[in-house]
């Protein structure tokens, strides 16, 4: 998938420390090179009672310092098998959807192979049905709440799941990418369409949290000329410390045309202030837990638009053979149109979306295909 971004011109543990460990996944999403070293710890996850393979779970090794060294999905077979810089004491985590957390203490000596195989029990986490819209919560003070940390925890898992299967390189993508403009009568001009074969990527392109905590999710926000260039949420941003601490959160019922299964978490930041941010709500599963869409709207938008508003939405699909994948996305912002020299208003809308139609392996082997 193309990372896209719009440019607008003229025209068991507590859930508290479960919380803290999905904050603390991103730090691996931007250095997961393989380690040259010999210590490896390798095996499978089954589950208890029935010996069955778990594919599609998280599987994080973490040092004596809670340092995340390596991470990994587990395979359709239900086998992982992760790296380790130096010999030490180590925990194994495993993360996944519908489930607790689950944690064991491993002691790798150096140049050692160890096998482990991880027999998963547990009873599956069971998401209550909403139907009113909870206390809005923020920081740490969300944390300590159970339900909200429990949402958090499952779509957390989630978004990690999916980063790590994009991050790991081993899919390609058949999508269908579609950039077009609307006016304020509904009609469409500009259509731009592209079918095309790509490495898996995260489909929204955002710079580092560090970086959105400066200038904002809109650059250029008041520009004239250019126009403003419109980020979107990625995983490494939604799993980050600045993400959790700087948004309150609540937990709300489906609306009006949703499926009545779904139960939300609402998000919005803690404080006001001239950047842009964003606001909107993670969408799961009652029964599975899964994640299923992420909805999102910007803070802020430039002065001639305003009244208008901004955002988009991610959908979320599992992978037959583990890992999941964000299926379709869409991104849609005010277009402006030069009235007078110095002075826009607003002409319409710039849309800018795709969707995987299928995914192939890294030998072009056809592993899953979605309806259009």
């Amino acid at each position: 998938m193309r990372p896209f971004f719009l440019r607008c011109a003229a025209g068991p543990s507590s859930l508290s420390q479960v919380t803290r460990t999905l904050l603390l996944l991103s730090t691996c999403l931007s250095s997961l090179a393989t380690s040259l070293s010999a210590q490896v710890v390798r095996g499978r996850l089954l589950e208890a009672g029935s010996d069955a393979p778990v594919a599609g779970a998280l599987v994080v090794l973490e040092d004596s310092l809670g340092t995340r060294v390596q991470q990994g999905v587990s395979s359709a077979e239900g086998r992982y098998s992760l790296h380790a810089a130096a010999a030490g004491q180590y925990t194994l985590r495993v993360l996944r959807i519908g489930y607790f957390p689950f944690e064991t203490r491993i002691a790798l000596q150096a140049g050692e192979y160890l096998n482990r195989t991880l027999v998963l029990g547990g009873t599956p986490v069971s998401l209550p049905e909403i139907s009113v819209a909870g206390t809005s919560m923020c920081g740490d003070r969300a944390r300590g709440d159970t339900l909200s940390s429990a949402l958090w925890t499952q779509a957390g898992t989630a978004l990690a799941i999916t980063a790590q299967t994009v991050t790991s390189r081993s899919y390609r993508f058949q999508t269908e990418l579609e950039n077009r403009n609307i006016d304020r009568l509904g009609n469409v001009f500009d259509v731009a369409e592209l079918n095309e074969l790509n490495i898996s990527a995260w489909p929204v392109r955002a710079p580092p949290p560090d970086t959105l905590l400066a200038v904002g999710f809109v650059e250029n926000i008041d520009d004239m000329v250019q126009g403003p260039t419109w980020y979107g949420p990625d995983a490494e941003f939604l799993l980050s410390e600045p993400f959790f601490s700087g948004h309150c959160f609540w937990t709300v019922p489906p609306g009006e045309g949703q499926p009545p299964e779904w139960v939300g978490l609402a998000f919005e930041p803690g404080v006001r202030d001239s950047r842009t941010d964003i606001k909107g709500t993670l969408w799961l599963d009652r029964k599975s837990a899964e994640l299923r869409r992420l909805e999102f709207h910007y803070t802020r938008v430039p002065k001639w638009a305003y009244g208008f508003e901004a955002g988009g939405e991610l959908a979320f699909a599992p992978l037959p053979a583990g890992g999941w994948i964000v299926q379709r996305w869409l991104l849609r912002v005010p277009l402006p149109q030069q009235t007078a020299p110095g002075r826009m208003k607003v002409y319409g809308y710039r849309e800018s979306g795709g969707h995987v139609i299928a995914v192939l392996d890294a030998g072009g082997h056809l592993v899953h295909s979605y309806p259009d």
